[in-house]
């Protein structure tokens, strides 16, 4: 684990995303847009970050700013699009990673007036930055289907006197998951008898590793 002290890199990566750059050249194209306006862009910002999409009132207030200040509402649409991209990209990584200083600085070289990054910093480093993290850590990670269904049969064929050996019972798991498959497979007694004991050593190995004083201290 790189130690954040050490930590360097841009926060929007090597290259600047398009959304950002867009973003820039249209507030030098709309100079006759006053900084409250701007404040208040960046405020929806960082309110369509914890709702998760631009709300009626959000596309209202940019329809009266287009009209009030004669700028086009794709030019508006572009600068709050690139403000939400830098809110998302600073939270990617944890706070710890994301140095007040370092952020500022990456935000000069994206040619940000002094004024949007004291704005920017505020979100950022203010009293809301955990819930804005733990809202992009969550709607960000990656999810799997969840399992919706689950059934399973024990199959099992009697001998005869026509079968010369004893047929081993089948175990039937059939699974229906959230995203609407259908899942069916058969294990051997045998088999599915290895499958609970290797399960269990897996368990019990995983509260040996979470007991590690180790790995309490790095938690801490």
């Amino acid at each position: 684990m790189p130690d954040h002290r050490s930590y360097q890199d841009p926060f929007y990566g090597w290259t600047t995303p398009k959304a950002i750059s867009l973003c820039v050249h249209a507030l030098k194209d709309c100079s006759s847009l006053p900084f409250d306006s701007i404040k208040k862009l960046i405020s929806l910002s960082e309110t369509q970050i914890l709702h998760e999409e631009t709300t009626p009132s959000s596309l209202e207030i940019l329809t009266k700013m287009s009209k009030k200040y004669s700028v086009s509402i794709e030019q508006l649409i572009l600068i709050f699009n690139g403000f939400v991209h830098v809110i998302r990209l600073a939270l990617k990584p944890p706070a710890a990673f994301l140095k007040s200083d370092t952020f500022k600085d990456d935000l000069r070289d994206l040619k940000f007036s002094d004024q949007i990054i004291e704005e920017f910093h505020n979100i950022l480093f203010g009293a809301k930055r955990d819930q804005l993290y733990n809202v992009i850590q969550e709607r960000d990670r990656p999810r799997l289907p969840l399992l919706q269904t689950f059934d399973w049969n024990l199959d099992v064929t009697l001998t005869t006197a026509s079968l010369s050996r004893c047929i081993e019972p089948l175990l039937l798991f059939q699974f229906r998951t959230t995203d609407n498959r259908n899942l069916s497979f058969e294990v051997p007694i045998k088999k599915f008898n290895e499958l609970r004991y290797n399960t269990a050593l897996l368990l019990k190995e995983m509260e040996e590793v979470d007991g590690k004083q180790a790995l309490k201290l790095l938690e801490t």
